[in-house]
């Protein structure tokens, strides 16, 4: 019988980080002449490589190219993002508009310190029915929405075609079990005394998305569904994470992006040092710019004993409560609305880089 899960998690990748240009709310003399009441918003996000972070501030261009009296100071987040933002709160310090995880949505939420969206989308005329349900819905407890959904993403086999070319190993297919992933692994794995040279199978890293695909396709829950009891020790958890650490443990077939010298595993898959690994669509973009004479493909991810599990990723823009009192939040949903909605998603979903969370885009 087979098997389809939906895995719901936060996307994070490095960026760098660009100082806050001016405090929530701020104006500029200059502005106020042109503009009466010229509004400053903060934004903060993650992004993986670089490039997220371009296509972020090329979006931010466009809100504020169509809204001429809304400036906005963008600050991407290189590591930590939740634990940073979270600091930020407790210190009064926090972006105005910010990427929301789905825990976030729990956390943050729950806690008083995102801001209901509802009665301003209500009052904009923005539809909800436009959304992708179960990705709205991650963002909402009860009634209230803290974010809208701005893209989604699966994970899928990124395979360098140089390296199965050099061992005339023919080409991962659409029906790849994860058995025979590993049997590629180890095909392709070329070891070497000198650890620049060594070229890795794949890559298996501490990530908890990557681990539990490949936990659902072996048959387990984690957690039972019905009493909320913790599974992670039942068989076949065991024999998930046996397999999962098997690559770089028994195998030797994969590493880790820290052990060769790298960030994440996208710039070693760009440069050549492994031949397969698991990622999204936020990858292709990333390669076109940063590496851009690799030949690659794209696979869909292996199945296991009980089937298939099918990651989704996806996050939100969300709002700061503390803009109602800084008088900054009808601007701060308006921007979430913009790059929420569909010129945004648009322009995204034809680069490359995600999936769009529109009903009306997704067709």
């Amino acid at each position: 019988m087979k098997m389809a899960k939906v895995l719901t998690c936060a996307v994070v990748v490095a960026a760098l980080v660009v100082p806050f240009s001016a405090p929530r709310g701020g104006t500029t003399a200059a502005a106020a002449a042109t503009c009466a009441n010229r509004v400053g918003l903060n934004v903060s996000g993650w992004s993986g490589a670089n490039q997220e972070g371009d296509i972020v501030r090329h979006e931010l261009d466009l809100f504020m190219k169509a809204n001429p009296c809304i400036t906005v100071f963008f600050r991407p987040i290189p590591s930590d993002y939740q634990k940073k933002i979270q600091t930020e709160f407790a210190g009064g310090d926090e972006p105005d508009v910010m990427y929301i995880s789905p825990d976030m949505t729990y956390n943050e939420g729950k806690g008083g310190k995102l801001l209901d969206l509802t009665p301003y989308l209500a009052k904009d005329g923005v539809s909800l029915g436009q959304y992708i349900q179960p990705l709205l819905q991650e963002f909402k407890i009860g009634s209230k929405v803290y974010g809208l959904p701005k893209d989604w993403g699966t994970l899928g086999v990124f395979y360098n075609k140089a390296l199965f070319d050099a061992k005339h190993i023919a080409y991962p297919s659409n029906n790849l079990t994860w058995d025979q992933y590993r049997t590629l692994a180890q095909q392709l794995t070329t070891p070497s005394t000198n650890p620049a040279k060594a070229i890795y199978g794949t890559m298996m890293p501490e990530d908890w998305a990557r681990f539990a695909v490949i936990g659902y396709a072996f048959g387990t829950n984690f957690v039972d569904p019905l009493t909320g009891k913790v599974q992670f020790n039942n068989a076949n958890a065991v024999k998930a994470l046996d397999f999962y650490t098997g690559f770089q443990l028994v195998d030797k077939s994969a590493t880790i992006p820290s052990t060769v010298g790298d960030g994440w595993q996208g710039d070693s898959f760009g440069k050549g040092k492994v031949a397969m690994v698991l990622e999204g669509g936020w990858l292709t973009p990333y390669l076109r710019s940063t590496y851009p004479k690799i030949k690659f493909g794209v696979a869909q991810i292996p199945s296991g004993p009980a089937g298939r599990a099918d990651p989704l990723f996806t996050n939100a823009w969300g709002v700061s409560a503390g803009t109602v009192k800084a008088g900054t939040d009808k601007a701060a949903v308006k921007l979430v609305e913009f790059l929420a909605g569909p010129v945004i998603q648009k322009y995204q979903t034809e680069i490359g880089f995600s999936l769009p969370t529109l009903t009306a885009l997704a067709s």
